[in-house]
């Protein structure tokens, strides 16, 4: 016994010297003092998580960067008098859509430390009827002033049907006008598509600056924010820029569509050299034309310059068509933009939108110039010169999510600080003490802690074990038999077409034997056991077994960063990856809905699909449907399924916090 106590002081004298000697050891927290409060301080262990995990989540979102607009920059408006009716902006959206989405993007600032000119109370409201007499109030301010957005978009969730969207202003800013307010744009989402571009704007209280403020520029897509990018990594070989040794030549870019289509909108992207610039190039004056594909001539739809030459624009141009038919569209740049003695025509990617399908995606471009025809397929490829281009209402989400993590990364990491401080003081002590009691007291801990978690750790490899003969046992069973199959079939037929088919098979149940051995390894991972990994882990689920659906996963739990014991985190990730396959190979469903939340003292997860619902008689129901009952009992959670055809199937699943940080008892 002497012997093991001495040789337990010996490695904390060699752990402590080997940290002080190598800064690597030691991770983020070189000084040896910091890593042992670190072991100690639960509270500051769950900061520092939490700082990690939303490092990680805003690097997935896309960047917000501000590009001032030089012209068409938003829209003004104010109070005529003291007395005069509510400044407002109604949208004519062209026909009744059910709305999902309105995003408001603040005006950008015009000088350093700008707090800008949101509306501080204001009503946003949607209508059937352009009197609305009988209006659907999307949000109202009442009383209490709307916090400064501070450049970053503003979304209110919708839900109705409505064709006029109008955002009536009760209290702005009193800068030399009464109740001055502006925006940079208004979006409004229906079925995924924006439906505002180009959209007719009626305004009461404008005021109109030519060239900078005026009301179509809250419709025409353009925001000091930048260009609808994603976090990805940027292409290899971004847009086509055409250099134009004379100034003079004309480039034009041509998208045959194969068939006469309904066009919603076109999109220019701009183009930026070798991503060193805050600029971009664009051409100083183009035109589109579009051909019916019928022998007759092609007809100029659009036309542009700049009305600010040699001004740059970090934001793509919408076109809006409004319908009009064409098989092919050509593009053509009719003056270049100059910098320096370089005379450029470049684009970086082409849109061309028809009914929610983008026509232009993968298609070849013929481009002219100085009369040489080449093929382009890197304008249709869906980047931009920087990034991977998004839908833009998921852009804005984006950068309003990513505003409000970075707020919350700011908070936390002073209370890190102060933690650590803490912590690292009350340490310094504490080692001290301990280095002078006998080192029975920690040897006695040690021990202790041994003997409470055998046994829990004999139950899980029992359970690990089970889990490897369920999902990895059957599976190479499988292979076992569909390749003795194929051995048989090669005698039978001599031919491969049959066995082909066997071995595609076999791939097919290994890689699913291997994604399944890789989450049993996740579930055993200690360093990944908190709600927020739990998300994560289901977002990665997600986009590999629903990649041909429409999905979305939500969280809206505050408190991701708690801790799950190894069987609660076990059997949450196992109810939600069978609930998905139970959609996946059941449903027949296209889109799917998962969320979670807090309730009380409860964390509730939600799965929601559109699919033809489930059998409601016992011995109809798939086997996997009975297996989400058996862990909700495990996790002594309430379970509610709802199913009906035509509704598909509403999985509700809650289960009180108590029960997931502690060992519950299994079946």
């Amino acid at each position: 016994m002497i012997r093991q106590h001495v040789w337990a002081l010996t490695s904390l004298t060699t752990w402590l010297a080997m940290t002080q000697a190598s800064p690597a050891l030691a991770g983020t927290n070189a000084n040896p003092i910091a890593r042992l409060a670190r072991l100690f301080d639960s509270q500051l262990v769950k900061v520092e998580d939490r700082v990690t995990w939303l490092d990680g989540r805003i690097s997935s979102f896309a960047r917000r960067s501000e590009y001032p607009l030089k012209t068409g920059i938003g829209y003004r408006g104010a109070r005529a008098t003291a007395h005069s009716e509510d400044p407002s902006i109604t949208l004519d959206l062209g026909a009744e859509l059910p709305l999902e989405q309105i995003f408001l993007v603040p005006a950008q600032g015009e000088f350093l430390q700008d707090q800008g000119i949101f509306p501080k109370r204001f009503t946003l409201e949607v209508s059937k009827t352009a009197d609305f007499a009988r209006a659907a109030v999307v949000y109202k301010s009442g009383q209490f002033q709307h916090p400064s957005p501070e450049g970053t978009p503003v979304r209110f969730n919708c839900g109705e049907t409505a064709r006029y969207v109008r955002l009536t202003v009760q209290e702005g800013h009193m800068k030399e006008a009464h109740d001055l307010f502006g925006l940079s744009e208004m979006v409004v989402i229906s079925n995924g598509e924006p439906v505002s571009f180009g959209a007719d704007v009626s305004t009461v209280g404008s005021l109109r600056v030519e060239q900078l403020w005026h009301p179509e520029a809250l419709v025409d897509g353009r925001t000091p924010l930048g260009i609808w990018h994603n976090a990805s990594q940027p292409n290899q070989n971004p847009g086509d820029a055409v250099m134009d040794e004379s100034g003079e030549a004309i480039t034009s870019w041509t998208l045959h569509l194969g068939k006469r289509k309904p066009l919603d909108r076109i999109i220019l992207f701009p183009y930026q050299i070798n991503r060193s610039f805050e600029t971009s190039i664009f051409p100083e004056s183009l035109e589109i034309r579009l051909a019916q594909g019928d022998g007759s001539a092609a007809e100029t739809v659009f036309e542009w310059s700049n009305p600010l030459p040699g001004s740059s624009h970090m934001a793509p141009m919408v076109i809006p068509m409004h319908g009009r038919i064409a098989e092919s569209i050509r593009i053509v740049a009719k003056r270049p933009w100059i910098m320096g003695d370089r005379k450029l025509h470049a684009l970086s990617e082409i849109e061309v939108w028809s009914g929610g399908d983008n026509l232009a995606r993968g298609c070849e471009i013929k481009r002219e110039h100085a009369g040489e025809t080449s093929t382009v397929t890197t304008l249709t490829d869906g980047y931009s010169s920087d990034r991977q281009i998004i839908p833009v209402g998921i852009w804005l989400d984006q950068l309003r999510e990513r505003s409000r993590l970075e707020r919350e990364l700011a908070d936390l990491r002073t209370v890190q600080r102060q933690l650590a401080s803490n912590s690292e003081l009350n340490a310094t002590w504490g080692s001290a003490v301990v280095l002078g009691l006998t080192f029975l007291i920690p040897v006695f801990i040690v021990e202790r802690r041994r003997l409470m978690s055998k046994e829990q750790l004999e139950n899980i490899r029992k359970r690990i074990a089970s889990d490897l003969h369920d999902d990895i046992g059957s599976n190479l069973g499988s292979i076992s038999l569909i390749a003795r199959t194929a051995r048989k079939d090669l005698v039978r037929l001599q031919g491969p077409e049959e066995i082909a088919e066997d071995l595609d098979e076999v791939e097919t149940i290994a890689r699913e034997s291997s994604l399944a051995m890789r989450d049993i390894v996740w579930l055993l991972e200690r360093k990944q056991d908190s709600i927020g990994d739990l998300v994560q882990r289901m977002r990665d689920t997600a986009g590999r077994l629903l990649r041909e659906m429409d999905y979305k996963v939500e969280c809206e739990s505050s408190k991701t960063a708690a801790k799950l014991s190894l069987d609660a985190k076990r059997h949450l990730f196992l109810f939600y990856k069978e609930a998905i396959h139970n959609v996946l190979k059941h449903s027949r469903a296209g889109k799917v809905s998962v969320r979670l939340w807090d309730e009380d003292d409860k964390l509730a997860l939600e799965i929601i699909d559109d699919g033809i619902g489930i059998p409601t008689c016992e011995r109809d129901r798939p086997a996997k449907v009975n297996k989400l009952t058996d862990r909700a009992r495990v996790l002594e959670g309430e379970l509610q399924i709802t199913s009906s055809k035509g509704n598909g199937t509403h999985i509700l699943l809650m289960v009180k916090r108590s029960h997931l940080t502690h060992q519950p008892a299994m079946s």
